[in-house]
């Protein structure tokens, strides 16, 4: 997922033909700062109702049209987003944090082409917005450019050393390009900073078991089991591990827990378990 900054208006971004008068900026901040404690709370329609109210006092403040935007794009509404961090980047041609939220829109919209303009010239303004190269990175991983991604990925690192969503993401390139070691390496790292990301131990547990240390991989996905017990993908992956154990029971179980949880993945299944099969007929 494509990562979204957030914009607090607490310490609200004030453009400087944002005031058209002070009762009206001041009337502008107070619905923006109301808006954003809305969305804090996950109240996203309330949270635009008052954005809506802040933009009709001051059509003007960026940050309104920003923040409204990352409650439309919070609830799908990928158009009404990409309008509202158009609209702040029309105000503010060099707020960098529109440019970010609109590439991420636009690569939930499929327009890949589009979304690494937009991180381009984000990071063309602000060079040190690790977002933006996490944004980028995404894209170019979907346009099958790896090496590309990857060195977003690390630049994103060498800002942020301490996020754990860049080495996870470094680690699925690296993955994706066969350098299982590495990929680990990276998982590692990840896991080390945020203890309980889930996908993090999952994606580990894949490397690991590709590389057969199946116990290992086994020990990731119940971890990721036990910090997150309704992710279904979890439960497929130990199951499919199992298999590989030779454990057809203990291996049903989490099929059948998988498919609780989440019937849309049984084609997957099924397409995993074949390949298993097939693995193991080979081993055989």
């Amino acid at each position: 997922m494509p990562r979204l900054c957030l914009l607090l208006a607490i310490l609200p971004f004030v453009s400087s033909a944002s005031i058209a008068t002070a009762q009206t900026s001041r009337s502008a901040v107070d619905y923006t700062n109301r808006a954003m404690a809305r969305y804090a709370r996950g109240d996203l329609d309330g949270a635009i109702s008052d954005f809506d109210i802040a933009i009709a006092f001051d059509p003007s403040y960026a940050a309104s049209f920003y923040n409204r935007g990352l409650a439309q794009h919070a609830k799908g509404n990928l158009d009404d987003a990409i309008a509202d961090y158009s609209r702040a980047i029309a105000i503010e041609p060099r707020f960098p944090l529109p440019y970010n939220n609109r590439c991420a829109a636009l690569q939930d919209k499929g327009d890949l082409d589009g979304a690494i303009a937009d991180c381009n010239r984000a990071i063309e303004i602000k060079p040190s917005l690790a977002e933006a190269y996490l944004n980028r990175g995404n894209v170019r991983q979907l346009k099958g450019e790896l090496e590309g991604a990857l060195a977003d990925f690390t630049k994103a690192i060498d800002i942020n050393p301490r996020a754990a969503v860049p080495y996870y993401n470094r680690g699925n390139a690296r993955y994706r390009k066969g350098d299982l070691v590495g990929a680990i390496s990276d998982y590692d790292r990840s896991i080390k900073i945020n203890p309980l990301y889930t996908e993090a131990y999952c994606n580990r547990g894949a490397a690991r078991r590709i590389r057969g240390d199946i116990e290992d991989a086994i020990a990731d996905f119940t971890v990721a089991i036990k910090i997150n017990p309704n992710h279904a993908p979890a439960y497929l992956d130990r199951g499919l591990t199992r298999m590989l154990q030779g454990k057809l029971a203990e291996a049903s179980l989490d099929f059948d827990e998988c498919l609780k949880l989440a019937r849309s993945l049984a084609p997957l299944m099924e397409e995993r378990i074949e390949a298993a099969r097939r693995q193991l007929n080979t081993k055989h």
